[in-house]
């Protein structure tokens, strides 16, 4: 059967030239191969009597860090759109995973100018000197919050007449992305968690099989990784974990692709699952041969404030309504917690920075065998593995996320403050962002196998048209979020977070450039500890007035933020000059001078906190 093409409007001398169709058009094309924003290029080319020109794409080199080795689209994908007629563009890169001969073995044209193509694709962001103006973009943007790292990209996206299409908006009618890295980074988080959790144990005390894991970078391919998980749950099943470590409970938060990718690598341990209702009875007379799981679900945790079962529309659309008792029902039980859940804002958290606290105090678990060479752990959760890398989430005191040089620190709940250790108090933290660059090759053949559907539908995009006008699938024009130099519909509130957030930042910038100046009157036993509180963030500076002096000399030139001051009882009764203070802290002072200082603090409305030995008993 002889091939046919369709090109609408085609006067007769266009129709002349169907006869040595073959000669300039890919074979594949048909009136069905193409959207019609893409055979009308064809027209156009046509009427021009020219040859007609490729559809054509170019993916970028990677620059956002030294360890982002991923591409869109693997050699395997490439081949098929070169087949179908595409001209693919490979940015020249050594540091990609796949190499440049790869691609240009299945036909693709290694060059450094982009210029030619319409669709740019990428992983990362893009820097902003290397935009093209005029051209599709397609790569996670993390614009989608108003995150202030990102907002100057928006900017020259919109400068620069660009339509940026974000992988990470790509979603069904139920609200799941169709394209993401997400078991990857479920494989590579599990893998890097017990590897900490090794160097972790081994800091309080005990040599583990977890030892004998590394980092996910570490192995070629995730089958070397799971060989090493392997051998470390034969290790594990035939009794070689400290008795004086206890049962080893992993909580893992939702079911989605990262909780499934890390549970693929969990279950090479030995192991059983278990419900949440039975983690009290776990924690205390499980195994040491084996490590239990426990899948958790919203239902399991979230709670109506007014009583009902848990509605899962009513919980997207009203959070406020719902409470989390993860942490007191869940989360004390937890040896590790791989948390993946995708967290809204203004939706309950699943550990407060006031919960962790609790969560990280000292426990005593007399069943358990215990000597000075064999200690107990200082408390049950050792490690989280914050794969959503959501700073201040759904785990609120994970307010930085790790790197891939740097992948762990130790969150001190008490002071409240993250260091770079094993060794110490505190509940070690795993919270990379990039986590699926650590297996590049894997991660790039599974991303490329979901998102290749969709480039047809990124091809028709012609960023000079109206966006109204862009005929595609949904899910793709769903994930548009700018377009003719503006944002589109469904992205317009970027602007309103955007103002709120600098809101925020001018009153953070103020703060740390002036600082906060805090006046204390007096000196006791509740001044002492306030003012060591106090100077824990150095742009907070105290002035301490005192007719006692000495519980305050060795805080006195310790630190350029405390001053002191002595004065006597009678200058303190005609009180002190507190108009350059921001906040006083009146300290077992004469009632009057609370008066004398407060009456003059009071035209500006400033803060005044009342302290004395009746309120601290």
């Amino acid at each position: 059967m002889a091939k046919q093409l369709c090109i609408w409007g085609a006067s007769s001398t266009q129709l002349q030239l169907l006869s040595h169709w073959k000669c300039f058009l890919p074979a594949s094309l048909t009136s069905t191969s193409y959207s019609l924003s893409q055979q009308r290029q064809w027209h156009r080319s046509l009427a021009t009597g020219g040859r007609s020109p490729r559809p054509v794409i170019a993916i970028r080199r990677e620059t956002v860090n030294v360890w982002e080795r991923r591409a869109p689209l693997s050699p395997n994908q490439v081949r098929r759109l070169v087949k179908s007629g595409i001209k693919v563009i490979v940015q020249p890169s050594d540091r990609r995973a796949y190499s440049m001969k790869e691609y240009s073995d299945i036909g693709a044209v290694i060059l450094e100018d982009m210029s030619e193509a319409s669709l740019i694709m990428g992983v990362k962001q893009v820097p902003v000197d290397c935009l093209v103006r005029d051209k599709t973009y397609a790569f996670f943007s993390h614009t989608i919050k108003a995150q202030a790292d990102n907002m100057p990209l928006l900017d020259a996206i919109l400068e620069k007449n660009i339509r940026l299409i974000d992988y990470e908006k790509m979603v069904d009618e139920n609200g799941a992305r169709v394209v993401a890295f997400g078991k990857y980074a479920g494989v590579s988080g599990m893998i890097n968690i017990l590897h900490g959790m090794g160097l972790r144990l081994l800091a309080l005390g005990h040599h583990t099989p977890f030892m004998h894991i590394g980092p996910s970078h570490n192995y070629r391919n995730t089958e070397m990784a799971r060989q090493a998980v392997r051998d470390a749950g034969y290790e594990i099943a035939l009794g070689r974990m400290p008795r004086s470590v206890g049962p080893m409970t992993f909580i893992f938060t939702g079911s989605g692709n990262v909780s499934q990718g890390a549970q693929e690598v969990f279950q090479e341990l030995p192991h059983e699952y278990i419900g949440p209702e039975h983690l009290p009875k776990v924690a205390a007379q499980g195994s040491t041969n084996k490590l239990y799981a426990c899948v958790v679900s919203r239902d399991d945790h979230y709670t109506r404030k007014e009583g009902g079962k848990f509605d899962a529309e009513e919980f997207e659309q009203h959070p406020e309504r719902y409470a989390s008792t993860f942490s007191h029902n869940i989360a004390p039980y937890a040896s590790c917690i791989i948390n993946g859940i995708y967290w809204a804002v203004g939706a309950p958290r699943l550990i407060t920075i006031p919960e962790a606290k609790t969560l990280l105090r000292p426990t005593d678990a007399p069943w358990l065998p215990s000597s000075p060479g064999c200690p107990h752990l200082p408390h049950r959760l050792l490690a989280i593995c914050d794969i959503s890398a959501d700073p201040g989430g759904s785990i609120e005191f994970m307010k930085e996320c790790t790197t891939i040089d740097r992948p762990f620190s130790l969150y001190d709940a008490e002071q409240n403050v993250d260091k770079e250790s094993f060794a110490g108090d505190g509940v070690l933290i795993c919270s990379i962002d990039n986590m699926p660059a650590q297996i590049p090759r894997e991660a790039t053949e599974y991303f490329g196998s979901l998102l290749l559907p969709y480039v047809n539908d990124m091809l028709a995009s012609d960023p000079q048209s109206s966006f109204e006008d862009y005929k595609c699938n949904p899910i793709v024009k769903n994930a548009v979020i700018a377009s003719n130099g503006k944002l589109t519909p469904n992205y317009e509130y970027i602007a309103d977070l955007r103002t709120k957030c600098s809101l925020r930042s001018s009153h953070k910038a103020k703060l740390s450039v002036g600082g906060e100046r805090v006046l204390v009157l007096g000196a006791g036993y509740v001044s002492a500890p306030a003012v060591e509180y106090l100077t824990r963030t150095k742009s907070t500076s105290v002035t301490i007035v005192t007719v006692i002096t000495d519980p305050f000399r060795k805080l006195n030139g310790s630190t350029k933020w405390v001053k002191l001051r002595g004065m006597s009882e009678k200058k303190q009764e005609k009180g002190h000059n507190s108009k350059s203070f921001d906040l006083i802290n009146l300290k077992l002072t004469q009632i009057e001078v609370h008066s004398s200082t407060t009456s003059q603090r009071n035209p500006r409305g400033d803060q005044c906190i009342f302290a004395s030995a009746t309120a601290a008993n």
